[in-house]
């Protein structure tokens, strides 16, 4: 792992000063140097600067010029700016806190006093960056649930009644599949959408369960207002405010829509790949498949080589689009229809697919590293190259073998191992011959 060190940016116009303030500073930060305000401004263009120290007094743009443009700036203005100083006038001091320095340190300095109060402001922005960072997940969070509560009202046939069974609320979706608008629903009891095909024991046994303050789940035949019908797989519970019970509330799944909802549930939400509880939900019925119809069946699991130096070096956006990107590669390189890609935790991706031979599998699962690796995305901190790559492992299942899937992905797993103990960006297959890596 790479520890993380902040960078500062020293601005004097003196060598003999860089050279100190470099020497004092560098063993717990990395250094860039400016010997004017113009090449200081040149390197801030590049980004990734934490904290300036500064000169006041420089030819052409002064420390003070230097700090306004910077304020006035949206990419660095939040960038913390100390002035190292010989002069020691409440004037300039002044002066330079009123266009947006952090700090003053004196001429001449002591170097713990230095490094003191560098670590103190470095500490103060890195707590900025976390919290604006906190900040724009919560707005996000925010967004992200104001468009979920949007797309259930939408999607989601939910109401809610009094003690009574009055409905006190209906949903766009309940409006939408009953023919009803919402006002004339409102205040209505849900008889207004029964259907004479429900036998009357099966609302006596809902009424009977939520009235005992117990959840009720089972299918309900509504009428629509045009005399139409639909069904529905409802789930009815009471309602409680400060554990009194004030009525009752009801989810409803369109058993027509089940397909498309059952594709949101196995789907990984950042990737749009099938998740790790889709693959435990299918890989034992594939392989039972491949049983009967004499299918070479194949898992191919993948890992991400140095995916957290990637994290830890580019910052977890970045990490997310490599990940994606990952994912997008995996699909887009799928043989077969019943070919399938997983997201099965973190950087951990699977395929399970269909070949002829284990000739042909490894030449697929050859084929897919080496796509991954022609994306060319640059990963400088990699032993195994300058770009992201991943290390792989193969197991062929024939058909007359008998094996759980937990063993499958055991083996898998210790395959892949193998792939990282020999160099990465490898894959390794267990064939009648032994072990082979490429």
């Amino acid at each position: 792992m790479i520890d993380f060190k902040p960078t500062l940016l020293l601005v004097d116009d003196m060598q003999v000063n860089l050279v100190i303030l470099s020497g004092i500073l560098k063993e717990d930060y990395h250094i860039k140097v400016a010997k004017s305000a113009t090449q200081a401004l040149e390197i801030l263009a590049l980004g990734a600067i934490d904290l300036i120290l500064s000169d006041v007094v420089m030819p052409d743009i002064d420390g003070y010029e230097l700090c306004r443009i910077l304020k006035n700036d949206e990419k660095t203005k939040d960038i913390p700016v100390i002035f190292v100083t010989g002069s020691s006038s409440v004037e300039d001091e002044e002066r330079g806190f009123e266009i947006g320095a952090v700090d003053f340190i004196l001429k001449p300095f002591k170097p713990t006093t230095l490094k003191s109060r560098v670590k103190t402001h470095i500490n103060l922005r890195l707590r900025q960056i976390e919290l604006e960072t906190i900040s724009k997940t919560i707005q996000e969070q925010n967004e992200k649930l104001k468009q979920y509560t949007k797309l259930i009202d939408k999607n989601i046939i939910t109401s809610s009644t009094d003690l009574k069974g009055n409905i006190t609320y209906v949903s766009d979706a309940f409006s939408e599949i009953s023919g009803y608008s919402k006002e004339e629903l409102l205040g209505n009891s849900h008889r207004i959408v029964k259907h004479p095909d429900m036998s009357k024991g099966v609302y006596e046994e809902l009424w009977n369960t939520i009235t005992q303050d117990k959840t009720w789940s089972g299918e309900i035949k509504n009428l629509k207002k045009d005399g139409g019908y639909y069904w529905v797989k409802a789930s009815i519970s009471p309602i409680f405010e400060n554990d009194k019970k004030v009525g009752y509330t009801a989810i409803r799944q369109d058993i027509t829509d089940k397909k498309i909802i059952e594709e949101i549930s196995i789907t990984d939400g950042l990737t749009n790949i099938f998740n790790r509880r889709h693959f435990n939900d299918t890989f034992p019925k594939v392989l039972s498949s491949a049983k009967r119809n004499n299918d070479l069946v194949c898992f191919l699991l993948m890992d991400i080589d140095h995916f957290k130096q990637y994290n830890d070096n580019y910052g977890h956006q970045a990490g997310d689009d490599v990940l994606i990107k990952f994912a997008i590669c995996l699909k887009e390189n799928l043989n077969r229809v019943d070919d399938m890609a997983f997201r099965l935790g973190g950087e951990e991706f699977g395929i399970v697919f269909k070949a002829d031979d284990t000739n042909k599998a490894f030449e697929f699962a050859n084929k897919i590293r080496i796509k991954i690796e022609e994306m060319k995305m640059v990963h400088n901190f990699s032993s195994a190259g300058k770009v992201v790559t991943a290390s792989m492992g193969l197991v062929c299942i024939e058909p007359n073998e008998t094996k759980e899937m937990d063993d499958i992905y055991k083996e898998a797993d210790d395959l892949l191992y193998k792939s990282k103990e020999s160099g990465r960006n490898k894959v390794s297959a267990n064939t009648k011959e032994g072990t082979i890596s490429c």
